[in-house]
């Protein structure tokens, strides 16, 4: 029996993988980008990473080792308020265009 899935693309298959490649651009690939989000595409072009860079800003608690308690006295840490990460800058606001908040699910 012959393997279909590594055989060269044809013709049919290198069209439908531009309309793909089109149809991620118009949607998905627009609403990430408008959020201010990196969009990481494959060499295959059928593939997409979405990241939103804020999260770079996102770090454990170097006091409390990122538990959230002090390690003294096991009380809620005074340095993040007990939520075991600290923000290394301010929180911007991101422009959505299309009105969605949050994660597409």
């Amino acid at each position: 029996m012959e393997d279909h899935h590594n055989l060269p693309a044809s013709g049919s298959r290198r069209w439908f993988d531009r309309v793909l490649e089109w149809l991620f651009a118009a949607e998905e690939d627009a609403r990430a980008e408008a959020r201010g989000w990196q969009v990481h595409r494959a060499p295959n072009g059928r593939n997409r990473t979405y990241r939103d860079p804020r999260w770079d800003t996102v770090h454990a608690c170097r006091d409390c080792g990122g538990h959230g308690l002090s390690p003294t006295d096991g009380a809620a840490c005074p340095a993040c308020a007990g939520t075991g990460v600290i923000r290394s800058a301010t929180e911007t606001a991101v422009p959505v265009a299309d009105g969605w908040r949050g994660a597409r699910t």
